[in-house]
């Protein structure tokens, strides 16, 4: 087994090459550009341009429908409210933005199957970012597969002309160079090759600062379901093909045109039937116009609608996400295609907040906190996305007994720190009215 970068480097190098055609093939199948249905080696231009009509976003809207019941809204350390531990990862919360690199993470994890955050240091402040995949690879920990036993980022300096790797192992690490480009000029394309070591390895404190966000068996949401997605772009193209074929109807002449007129002089028939808005054609007698009948496209049009409602319910995500109008869909369907999705929501949370939490925990530990005390990434309710929802709800939760800071916490999404600002509102409105009540009781004994 591998004990150093240099012997781990190419290693993690091969197998970040071994899966970029996968993640490619991934990534377009939920940005929009998913392989175009018909395609040829020939395929003319024109052709394309028209394929590329046909093609729905299906897998990257059931990835943001998911993700938007995925919504990370602050940390919690042990039990107290104030401790230092709190105030801490509160602000490494506010400094990195985090709401929005583990949205970048969450994000990549159900797109392309996997998504990591990188925990580090920038002039003595803990940074965590989030890092595509298409870049970074670890040795998962065989007992913690959310952690690294060893991590590989790769990246190109396009005006550098150089290309950088970084790998890290537990307590070191070590950047390694190369050139962007061959002795010919062109590209590397591959992260394996000739590499060379920039400096010596370092040294610090801890295990691999690399964490792992992998989706539920491995792949990404929609991907066990390319083949439907393939159907159903194929379905649209041939309704638009027939659409646009309605346009240029197949027209002929039933009977023989002669050749010459009756002064023998030869008939540009071409010219005659010039097409133009309002002409009118002089036909000869025992001419007739035959045109091709209509085509009937609702039947096209319902296929579609059927096979977005499979996909709907082979992914778990409610119809009205692919089909805006919820069409032919019962009150009790939809809520139950909402629960399944909910559900999925509750378990890819549970998967992610482990190594979302590790991530803070290692930057406290730079910031030389660590007390012991849990440290956990707290999360929006998946099951309340509107305000309605959740006003409904906690309106039930307080007629259960349940207390106003759960309330805000489990139902609201309230993060800790607005839980504290509302709470600080919450007193101060109390002793404006208590002194409102006393300045009107002053008045009416005088």
């Amino acid at each position: 087994m591998a004990t150093t970068p240099a012997e781990w480097l190419p290693i993690l190098a091969a197998r970040l090459d071994a899966r970029q055609a996968r993640i490619a093939k991934n990534r377009s199948y939920s940005n929009g550009h998913a392989p175009l249905p018909e395609m040829g080696a020939n395929t003319k231009a024109t052709w394309k341009a028209f394929q590329k009509k046909a093609r729905t976003n299906y897998g990257g809207l059931a990835c943001e429908s998911l993700g938007g019941r995925m919504v990370p809204n602050g940390v919690r350390v042990g039990t107290s409210m104030t401790s230092p531990g709190v105030l801490a990862a509160r602000r490494v919360w506010r400094d990195n933005r985090l709401d929005v690199v583990f949205g970048d993470a969450i994000s990549n994890m159900l797109t392309t199957s996997v998504g990591y955050l990188v925990t580090g240091v920038l002039n003595g402040d803990p940074v965590i970012t989030s890092e595509m995949p298409e870049q970074v690879i670890t040795a998962p920990d065989p007992t913690q597969p959310w952690r690294a036993r060893a991590a590989l980022k790769a990246w190109r300096d396009q005006d550098a002309g150089k290309d950088y790797a970084l790998v890290w192992l537990p307590g070191q690490r070590q950047l390694f160079v190369r050139d962007s480009k061959t002795i010919s000029g062109t590209l590397i394309g591959l992260v394996a090759g000739d590499w060379e070591p920039l400096g010596t390895v370092e040294t610090y404190a801890g295990g691999v600062p690399v964490y792992v966000l992998e989706n539920k068996d491995g792949v990404a949401e929609f991907e066990p379901h390319i083949d439907v997605i393939d159907r159903i772009n194929l379905g649209k193209l041939q309704r638009l093909v027939v659409t646009a074929m309605q346009a240029f109807k197949q027209r002929a002449m039933k009977g023989g045109l002669p050749e010459q007129d009756e002064d023998g002089n030869d008939i540009n028939w071409a010219k005659v039937f010039e097409p133009a808005p309002g002409a009118l054609w002089d036909l000869p007698e025992g001419i007739d116009v035959w045109e091709s009948e209509q085509t009937d496209i609702r039947p096209l049009l319902e296929g579609e609608k059927a096979d977005a409602r499979d996909f709907a319910g082979a992914i778990r995500t409610p119809i009205s996400v692919f089909i805006p109008s919820g069409e032919n869909q019962s009150v009790e369907g939809a809520a139950n295609a909402k629960e399944g999705e909910i559900q999925k929501a509750k378990n890819r949370i549970a998967r992610v907040t482990a190594p979302m939490s590790a991530a803070l925990l290692e930057a406290l530990r730079i910031l030389g906190i660590d007390d012991g005390e849990t440290v956990e990434v707290l999360w929006m309710p998946p099951e309340h996305v509107s305000f309605t929802e959740k006003t409904q709800a906690a309106k039930q939760a307080k007629d259960a007994g349940m207390s106003a800071r759960w309330i805000k916490q489990n139902i609201m999404g309230t993060s800790p720190d607005e839980i504290a600002q509302d709470e600080t509102d919450a007193a101060t409105d109390q002793l404006l009215a208590a002194t409102l009540i006393g300045a009107g009781s002053g008045n009416g004994n005088a």
